[in-house]
């Protein structure tokens, strides 16, 4: 017994170009009522046209059968990047599927204004192969921290002939996390101040193992400038494994600052600093302690801060 095929809901309507081809039609048939000698002309001529338009839409609507979205997924982002949603894409039809779209859903209830004046979200697929699977990447402006639901999205073509608009829907759940963007001051003027410390078996002492020249990209926190001082060098200290202490860091360490926005994103800095340096941290939050073991853990507490989650 043969497999019922899953209903799918597809949605069609007139391109730009299915609206001139439209009109062309009717003023076709608006010649032929209005000249009677070439009526029988402009009416085979008219048909034969709107036949071409039915196996246009049907074509159309043809190209999305079978294309689903099977998971979307994404890392924390900073504030005011770029998230990079990756979208699984799965064509389980026959033949492939080309001239395709992914696409942030267009939400009409919001209104033409609201529309018009987001920026559109969209990713040029030429070609999903038969019956197999891609992933997609399709980049999503954030403005503020916080967690997000990820939006619904729609797969469209207007291919082949491009009279016609067809898309499917999915609201493929989940949410994406942003944020505070990183800034401020670095980490060394906040154990100068004696405000953060170094936690560990040397005390705040580093064993050094020895020096290598410095590459672009090297932390200046690891800089020699006693040696810099006697010979005009720039070497960077190498550290024994297992020689960096943990750097402890809290949201009390901000109270320099005032504003809450603006504590978040010192310590979002100071977070992106010991990534870079790959130095062992804790971070200590009115919500708990996070570390460099749960990387993810830690940027959704400081975008979560504050709100509800």
């Amino acid at each position: 017994m043969e497999k019922r095929k899953k209903r799918e809901r597809i949605f069609i309507v007139f391109h730009w170009a299915g609206l001139a081809f439209s009109f062309v039609v009717l003023l076709i048939f608006a010649i032929g009522f209005v000249f009677v000698m070439s009526r029988e002309l402009t009416q085979i001529l008219g048909i034969a046209l709107v036949v071409a338009g039915v196996v246009a839409m049907i074509q159309t609507n043809e190209n999305l059968r079978g294309l689903d979205i099977s998971s979307c997924r994404s890392q924390p982002v900073a504030a005011g990047e770029d998230v990079a949603l990756l979208v699984l894409v799965r064509n389980t039809a026959e033949r492939e599927r080309i001239g395709c779209e992914i696409r942030r859903a267009i939400e009409w209830r919001k209104g033409w204004p609201s529309w018009r004046a987001r920026r559109n979200v969209s990713l040029w697929v030429p070609v999903f192969r038969a019956d197999s699977s891609s992933t997609h990447t399709l980049f999503l402006p954030t403005q503020q921290r916080g967690r997000y639901p990820i939006p619904p999205l729609w797969v469209c073509s207007v291919m082949p002939v491009g009279l016609c608009f067809a898309w499917k829907s999915f609201l493929v759940g989940g949410e994406y996390t942003v944020y505070p963007a990183p800034k401020g001051i670095p980490l060394q003027g906040l154990l100068r101040h004696g405000r953060g410390k170094y936690v560990g078996a040397s005390q705040g002492e580093e064993d050094v193992s020895g020096y290598r020249p410095y590459e672009k990209g090297d932390p200046l926190s690891r800089m020699d400038w006693r040696v810099f001082a006697r010979t005009g060098k720039l070497v960077i200290r190498s550290l024994e494994e297992g020689g960096a202490d943990e750097v402890a860091f809290s949201w009390e360490d901000t109270g320099f600052l005032r504003d809450e926005e603006v504590r978040l994103e010192q310590l979002s800095f100071w977070v992106a600093q010991c990534l870079h340096e790959n130095r062992p941290f804790s971070l200590r939050l009115p919500a708990g302690t996070f570390s460099h073991k749960n990387v993810v853990a830690c940027y959704e507490a400081l975008a979560t801060f504050g709100r509800m989650s």
